[in-house]
């Protein structure tokens, strides 16, 4: 197994679209009405051109398994991912995480501080990933807010 974490390019808005669409996923997000394609792609090459916007495509061998997306406001990052349907329950999202730290340092983004992750109350799989991964946990009125001090 080859893990890599890559940026992700214009080939992959259509793999992200599909993963975006996903009804798991639609269904752990904090909007959870479908995607219109159009929208979808107004989004993307938005995403594309902001320099506060890190997104990245987890490659096992070359396949892949799943992304995580970095929003940066002043020192903190927000932290969105998922993993492909077919690829749950593999320990991606561990593998995600724990590859951002280091990704986060070879592409010299020194500004960040802070990891922040949100998650709905009832997605038991993110909220463990995130704790396995040493974030703390914060339980807010809409969320969980999971926490990790760069330092």
């Amino acid at each position: 197994m080859s893990l890599q974490l890559r940026r992700a390019v214009r080939a992959d808005r259509d793999l992200l679209f599909g993963w975006a669409n996903d009804d798991a996923v639609r269904a752990n997000a904090f909007h959870t009405e479908k995607i219109p394609y159009e929208k979808h792609v107004v989004w993307f090459d938005k995403m594309m051109a902001d320099a506060s916007v890190h997104q990245y495509i987890l490659d096992d061998d070359g396949v892949p398994v799943g992304q995580i997306r970095l929003n940066v406001e002043d020192s903190a990052a927000y932290i969105d991912y998922s993993v492909a349907l077919d690829q749950r329950g593999k320990g991606y999202g561990i593998r995600l995480l724990r590859l951002l730290r280091t990704q986060l340092a070879a592409d010299g983004i020194p500004c960040v501080t802070k990891l922040v992750g949100q998650v709905k109350y009832g997605n038991e799989a993110s909220a463990r990933a995130f704790e396995k991964c040493g974030f703390h946990k914060k339980e807010l009125p809409e969320c969980i807010q999971y926490e990790q001090n760069m330092m």
